[in-house]
């Protein structure tokens, strides 16, 4: 077997903090969840569903060099257990490039996750709604992207021999995942359709003008989020699922109070996208 070539920030961080939850359990995850703004409750879900054994959960101020998250709604944790069979590591909460954070840490989610032996990545986010057709607190299953964030996830990224991180992101998210989602969820009466996400830098929200040229450029939704960690994941070799809940009209008045009580709703269809695809991880 040929060893795996994939390249790193260099930072170290993601090693540390693989080697401290060693210290706390050997459970080898099949894939990381990473649950945004408010949907933290999405882990209930799953586990009434179809949860098994005992898990374990740290908090990410335990953990070397992992900041715990500034952002309402993310509760800075990261949960290790069994749902439908298969070992899951589910971060609640991320790290946000808009909070001040350096690129690899906003991305930190998946470096750890492949650390510990994880081939999938779900991530799940709070966005704000481009494509008029879409119906309030309806679920958008990502089929592609637009980094408007101002830098690329990969800058710095090498391989061992030095090489810069040059890496094909024609397919960053897993078609064959993204189909069963979809299937999955309108199976259940879910309200959900695929389109694309347009991740900004955030943190302030977009302008009726900037919302009108996001539409322009073919997004469906838009976000502050998921494009590092889906990107670190391509660079990573895993596969990837993008989740997003429509919580607002994009460009209109908003805050993030109302972000974090709408996506209280998304909880249940997460969770039931994890059970339901777990067995395809």
């Amino acid at each position: 077997m040929t060893e795996e070539r994939v390249p790193s920030p260099g930072d170290g961080v993601a090693e540390r903090i693989v080697g401290a939850i060693r210290e706390r359990t050997d459970l080898r995850p099949v894939a990381g969840v990473v649950l945004g703004s408010g949907l933290g409750d999405s882990i209930s879900a799953a586990w009434a569903r179809a949860g098994s054994g005992e898990p374990i959960e740290i908090a990410y101020a335990d953990l070397p060099g992992f900041p715990p998250p500034t952002v309402p709604g993310h509760a800075g944790t990261l949960w290790l257990g069994t749902i439908a069979g298969q070992p899951i590591a589910i971060f609640r909460g991320r790290i946000h490039f808009y909070e001040g954070h350096p690129m690899p840490l906003a991305s930190i989610t998946s470096r750890i996750s492949h650390g510990l032996g994880a081939r999938t990545m779900v991530l799940s986010a709070a966005v704000g709604g481009l494509d008029p057709s879409l119906p309030a607190a309806s679920m958008v299953v990502v089929r592609d992207h637009l980094n408007l964030m101002g830098t690329n996830p990969l800058t710095g990224w090498r391989y061992e021999d030095g090489s810069p991180a040059f890496v094909d992101v024609s397919g960053v998210y897993d078609p064959q995942l993204a189909d069963a989602a979809l299937a999955a969820l309108r199976g259940h009466g879910i309200a959900v359709a695929d389109g694309v996400y347009a991740a900004v830098a955030g943190p302030a929200y977009e302008t009726p003008a900037e919302t009108k040229m996001l539409r322009l450029m073919g997004a469906t939704v838009v976000g502050m989020s998921t494009v590092p960690e889906a990107v670190a994941a391509r660079a990573l070799g895993m596969r990837v699922l993008g989740l997003s809940f429509v919580t607002n009209a994009a460009g209109g008045a908003v805050s993030h109070e109302e972000v974090l009580l709408a996506s209280k709703t998304a909880a249940e269809a997460i969770g039931l996208a994890v059970t339901e695809l777990a067995d395809t991880f």
